[in-house]
């Protein structure tokens, strides 16, 4: 199995924002006021999304969930992997932690992989918090994407189900963290396993 590596993510953003589509209508309403609608995806888990967040697949081909909005510059993926597989990969790779939880060891690999493309500039302190009864997760950078001259706000927050690991990634513009933050922190916190 290999772990899923989302490098071109950022080269599909950087494309994404250089193709802007001014003639889009116009999406939700003040910041705080979206309204939301549920997705569910293949029986397995379902997030609220904003009504202005349209689907995608062209952010990363690994990603179970994919929503943009090129005209608000929000980004959202979200990437599940089997517990099982993921710690057996990274024991063979003698990266595995056993002081931490499965739930720590995807969050530092995932940051591992996110620091192969990007240089982080400022990281917050990881949050433990419950998500709908499940152990979770959540971190806030931003990090210049090589190639790009724009530093990215990173929303990401991780989940540990029953059989998986999840990964939401939700993005920005730095000076657009501000008015995106209540919206990714929403979404996020809507995770909810389908039983």
């Amino acid at each position: 199995m290999n772990i899923r590596t989302p490098i071109f993510l950022f080269a599909l953003y950087a494309s994404a924002l250089g193709c802007r589509d001014s003639g889009n209508k116009k999406e939700g309403g003040v910041a705080g006021a979206d309204i939301y609608h549920t997705v569910s995806i293949d029986g397995n888990y379902r997030l609220d999304l904003p009504n202005f967040m349209t689907g995608t697949t062209g952010l990363n081909e690994e990603a179970s969930l994919q929503y943009q909005s090129l005209l608000k510059e929000a980004y959202l993926l979200v990437i599940d992997e089997p517990k099982a597989d993921f710690e057996e990969v990274y024991r063979v790779l003698e990266q595995y932690d056993d002081e931490l939880s499965v739930l720590q060891n995807y969050r530092d690999a995932r940051l591992q992989i996110l620091s192969r493309t990007t240089e982080i500039n400022n990281k917050s302190e990881p949050q433990s918090l419950r998500i709908n009864g499940l152990d979770a997760e959540t971190v806030e950078l931003d990090a210049i994407v090589n190639g790009m001259d724009n530093e990215i706000a990173y929303f990401l927050t991780f989940v540990e189900g029953e059989d998986n690991v999840y990964m939401i990634m939700a993005w920005t513009l730095k000076d657009k963290k501000i008015e995106h933050k209540k919206t990714f922190k929403t979404i996020a916190e809507s995770f909810e396993l389908i039983d």
